[in-house]
């Protein structure tokens, strides 16, 4: 299990970012994913009021794909999530399992298709999406040794002024890319 503690922004556009990310961190790999969102038959993630605060997702890499179920800790009635549970495991015949949930009445709800550039910038991970139907976006992602969830995400938010976003607090997206895809359409 991994704990998750991220800041995510709609921006306009990469160009100003990745004049700066270079001098702050070095770019790891520029990779299509493609998220599949699924819910059990008994329980609609989605459904969850205000925010979903569970998901299970298939993802699939260039050279993995990956089962997950992540689940919100201490979500407020914003929407905003202090941190997330994260649990995965790979997979290693993506039909056949997804045959399996299928059997199970496991349903497909959401696919988040993204081309995603990840930047190592030592106690964050950045990654610049350009998800489809929904535009770009820039998530830090706490990746090294903080004291608690709080600095954590004092140190993302700490980041993003770096890279030159104001008000990153309040201008935050505090919902997942298959809630706003759903809501978009």
């Amino acid at each position: 299990m991994n704990i998750e503690v991220e800041i995510k922004l709609k921006i306009n556009s990469f160009e100003e970012v990745k004049k700066i990310l270079p001098k702050l961190g070095k770019l790891v790999k520029v990779i299509k994913q493609v998220d599949e969102y699924y819910i059990p038959y008994h329980r609609n993630f989605f459904a969850q009021k205000p925010h979903p605060i569970e998901w299970l997702r298939i993802r699939t890499n260039p050279d993995k794909t990956i089962f997950e179920y992540d689940k919100s800790i201490n979500k407020k009635a914003d929407g905003e999530q202090e941190c997330a549970n994260e649990y995965e495991t790979g997979i290693s015949q993506p039909g056949e399992f997804r045959k399996i949930l299928g059997f199970l009445n496991f349903k497909k709800v959401v696919t988040i298709e993204k081309l995603r550039e990840y930047w190592n910038c030592g106690d964050f991970e950045i990654a610049l999406d350009n998800v489809k139907e929904l535009g770009l976006f820039i998530e830090v992602e706490a990746k090294g040794s903080f004291e608690n969830t709080k600095k954590a995400k004092e140190g993302c938010l700490n980041f993003l002024k770096k890279l030159g976003f104001k008000n990153c607090e309040e201008a935050q997206i505090k919902k997942g890319y298959p809630v706003l895809l759903l809501e978009k359409n």
